[in-house]
């Protein structure tokens, strides 16, 4: 698959939502790979999407998806929109592992990768014009390691305006934090959170650093552990934080 029939794939599984537009604002979730040329692999997709009637709509970027997913994110992202507890957005599921031999790269693409960078700009996030999104303000949200990939992102992209980092484990990658002290970027939005004995180490370097270059910065410390539990309790919380026009 190249990147043309990607973008074929990705546009034939969401006319359907286009349409529907015309008639009101819907939620579908769908699936598709696309075959990267800049990582030499397959990266599977998930979307689930709102599409409000002339409105720029939040998109929101979170890796590990498909473990996201498989732990229950995205059903809870599902719950707190039709409660109206947050607010509507799109958001596109990153998963690490091969759709084929489920192999996890995570490592390989969260320790400091300019490749992976490299796939979103010029691979990823392009499928939002073939889709006619307007899109409002654009998130990344990583959990662990995936944190580290978010903050290494938010000192070499000007792609998200907003992050999250949950839990975020930076030791394998410290060129992350100078690549943070070094930027040009500015006015960025930054969530940190810890559980307790998770990732108290870590989150607070960051904190300083995020600050001392003026963004707006909210850290929380949870009762939770390392774990999918404490993560998806804090979805209302950060998409509020995220979606929020600041």
């Amino acid at each position: 698959m190249n990147q043309f029939t990607s973008i074929k794939t990705f546009l034939v599984l969401l006319i359907p939502i286009l349409i529907s537009q015309c008639e009101e604002a819907v939620s579908v979730k769908k699936s598709f790979v696309i075959d990267s040329k800049i990582l030499s692999e397959k990266i599977s997709i998930t979307t689930y999407g709102i599409f409000p009637d002339d409105e720029n709509i939040p998109i929101v970027y979170i890796t590990d998806g498909q473990k996201m997913i498989e732990n229950g994110a995205l059903d809870r992202i599902k719950e707190l929109t039709d409660q109206r507890k947050i607010p509507e957005a799109y958001y596109v599921f990153v998963s690490t592992i091969h759709p084929e031999t489920n192999q996890d790269q995570r490592n390989t693409y969260f320790f400091c990768n300019d490749k992976y960078i490299r796939f979103f700009e010029e691979e990823l996030i392009p499928l939002e014009g073939s889709l006619s999104l307007k899109v409002k303000q654009r998130s990344l949200i990583g959990i662990s390691f995936g944190g580290l990939s978010a903050a290494y992102f938010s000192g070499k992209t000007t792609l998200f305006q907003n992050y999250a980092l949950l839990s975020p484990i930076t030791y394998p990658c410290k060129e992350a934090l100078s690549a943070i002290a070094f930027s040009e970027n500015k006015n960025l939005n930054i969530f940190i959170s810890t559980g307790t004995h998770d990732a108290e180490n870590y989150v607070g370097p960051l904190y300083q650093l995020y600050t001392s270059k003026g963004f707006h910065v909210k850290q929380i410390k949870t009762e939770g552990a390392h774990d999918f539990d404490n993560w998806n309790g804090q979805w209302e919380e950060v998409l509020n934080f995220l979606n929020t026009k600041k």
